[in-house]
Formats: C-alpha cells, structure tokens, sequence
C-alpha cells in the first residue's frame, strides 16, 4: 500500500515537472518569436544598463538581434509549416555562429552586458569562470561541466538551454605561455572548447540519466581584460607603418601573439573592445544606471525610513575614487559600503529622517 503511495507521488510530481518543462519551453519560444528588437532597440535598452562602451554595446546589440531574430524566422516557418518537434526545428535551422569576444578592462561591463542582453531577449544566462578550469579536470573544472552548469540555468531542460547565452569570464586566463608546460589552463583548455563554441552535439552523463544537448544555437560570449594586448596592436600597427586606435584594428594574428590559438579565436567572429570608465562614466553609472548600485543603498536605507541623499560632490569623489582604485563599475559597491558602513550599523532604529552625504564625509571615509 505505502509503495504504490509512493509511486502515485513520484508520478505527479514526474508530471508536474514536465508539464513546467513544457511551458518553460513554449515561453522562450515565444519570448524569442516574438523577438523583434531592431540593432538601435537593443541598444537603448542596454544604455538604460550600461553606461558608455557606445562603440561596442552597437556591435553587440547588432550580433545579438540578428542572432535571435534568426532563430525566431525559422521556428515562425516551421510553425507555419504544423511541425511541432522542437528537436527536430533546432536541428534542422541554420543559424550563422556570431560568438562574440570581449576585450576590456575590470569592471568595464562586459559580464553586465551580456547579463542584460539575455534578459531583454528572454533566454537562459550563464557566467562561466574560465581560469577555474583544467586541462583534464583532475584540477579545477573540466570543460564538459560547462554544459552541466548551462543546464542548470535553463532549469533542466536541454531544448530550453540550446538557446541560451553562455559567457566565457577570463577567456585570456588560459592563454597559452610559449615555452611553459601548463597542466592547469592553456592550450588543452582552448582546444577543450573548439567544438564547444562551434555547435556540436553533446551527451550529458547525470548517474544513471544521459541527456543530449546541441550547442548549435548557443551564443557564446567571451570576455577578458588581455592585459598588454594593446602593445602587441601597436607593435603589429608600427612595423606596418599604420596609425590609429588599436582598437579599431585587433586582428586574430594579435590574440595568437598573446596566446591563444587560432582556431578558438576563429570561431568569435565579432570583436569587441571595451575601454576604462572614466569619472564621469563611472558617476553615470551611480545616477543613470538602472542597475545602479546606489540605488539599492538609498532603498536599504529607506526600509528603515531613512532618507538617504548625496551631493553631487560625493558623488564625484565616489567614481574617483573608483576610477583611482582601478576596479571600475564593479568597484562602486565596496566604496559605498566603506562610506556607509557606520550609519548602516548604527542608524538603523535610532534615527528617522534624512542622511545627507558630502564630498568632505566621503573622502573621510575613504583615507
């Protein structure tokens, strides 16, 4: 009696979790036929996030839509055409790899980007921590593992997942050091995600359970701070005799120099480059930003009905020091913090009212 209980409750709970596959899938299905965000769309809603990185925020939004909007035309034909096996649709639909590389600073807003970019489209995101990886994965991470963690953040569904975007963090981390023997990272982990970032189909061993899963439709971003990489541009630009913004003329000679190998740069045929934020960027990002890290702050503060305001002197001094710090946008939050982090303690049921912050309070704060 107890056991077939039990087998009546591992049944409904087997079919309450198809039927949510079953919607999760049909969302982002429409999610993503009814994509229909232009380049200039896209990008508006990313500087509502993202401050500055124009150039490079166009490039995206311009990989990104036309990226989605593929895949959106070929699954209104085949619904037009009544064929209802998405395995089938995702196997059958040609969409052109446009993975996208990310060349920039520490806390410049390439992960961000990304992030928010898989929001306004409505898929499945997942940051990846490259230089965590292994060459074999006696180390650290094996390569494999990523398309266990992608799975995860699609919910378990292997359909839903083959349309997500995935972003390679630290992508430089594991170049390749010309003479040195490296175990942990460098070559074997670049050739671990050739056909990775390709679209290949893979098999997914979970115990007992194997589960395919085509990387085919997959958007892999990668970003990495390629530290010196500027000097290799330039070197190349000089014995060349051009002039210009290294930026404007990365090739992938330049990231073989550094390191990684030509076939892995090969398949990001969208470069982009990111530059520091200055003051004034970073300042933008505590007031305009949608995303801003000041406004969690004046929330917090305001849950204890506190009203918390800075001056627009405080709030230079805050980027500045950001910008001195070398941390970027990423930085804002641990300067915040050391400036507040005594009214956070001690104001809190002692004081209702306004809290205004200066220019003098913050650079006290910040010796």
């Amino acid at each position: 009696m107890y056991d077939e209980v039990k087998r009546q409750q591992q049944r409904r709970i087997k079919e309450k979790l198809d039927q949510r596959r079953e919607h999760q899938v049909s969302d982002v299905m429409r999610q993503i036929m009814e994509f229909n965000k232009t380049p200039s769309d896209l990008k508006v809603e990313l500087d509502r996030f993202i401050i500055g990185q124009d150039p490079g925020k166009k490039i995206m939004a311009t990989a990104i839509s036309f990226h989605y909007r593929r895949l959106g035309a070929a699954f209104k034909r085949s619904a037009e055409e009544n064929r209802e096996d998405l395995d089938s649709i995702l196997r059958q639909t040609r969409t052109p790899k446009a993975n996208i590389l990310i060349v920039g600073p520490t806390g410049c807003g390439k992960t961000y980007t990304s992030e928010i970019a898989s929001e306004l489209v409505g898929v499945p995101f997942m940051a990846v921590d490259l230089a965590k990886f292994s060459e074999v994965g006696y180390v650290g991470q094996n390569v494999a593992d990523i398309l266990v963690d992608l799975l995860i953040a699609a919910g378990g569904n292997s359909q839903v997942a083959q349309l997500g975007i995935v972003y390679l963090d630290e992508i430089d981390k594991i170049a390749h050091e010309p003479g040195v023997y490296r175990d942990v990272s460098g070559t074997g982990v670049q050739k671990g995600l050739l056909q990775l970032v390709e679209g290949v189909e893979n098999t997914i061993d979970l115990g007992s359970e194997r589960i395919s899963l085509s990387t085919k439709h997959v958007l892999f971003i990668a970003g990495g701070v390629y530290e010196n990489l500027d000097a290799i541009v330039r070197k190349r630009l000089d014995r060349q005799g051009h002039n210009g913004d290294w930026r404007e003329h990365l090739l992938t000679e330049d990231l073989v120099k550094f390191g990684m190998i030509r076939q892995l740069m090969g398949r990001f045929p969208v470069r982009v480059v990111y530059s520091l934020l200055s003051t004034q960027d970073l300042k933008d990002i505590l007031v305009k930003s949608e995303g801003s890290p000041l406004k969690a702050y004046v929330d917090d503060f305001k849950a204890w009905d506190i009203d918390l305001a800075f001056t627009d002197g405080a709030l230079t001094a805050i980027a500045h020091q950001s910008e001195q710090e070398g941390t970027g946008a990423r930085g804002l939050v641990s300067i915040l913090h050391k400036v507040l982090h005594e009214e956070m303690f001690r104001l809190p049921g002692t004081y209702k009212g306004e809290l205004v912050i200066d220019e003098n309070f913050v650079r006290a704060r910040c010796r």
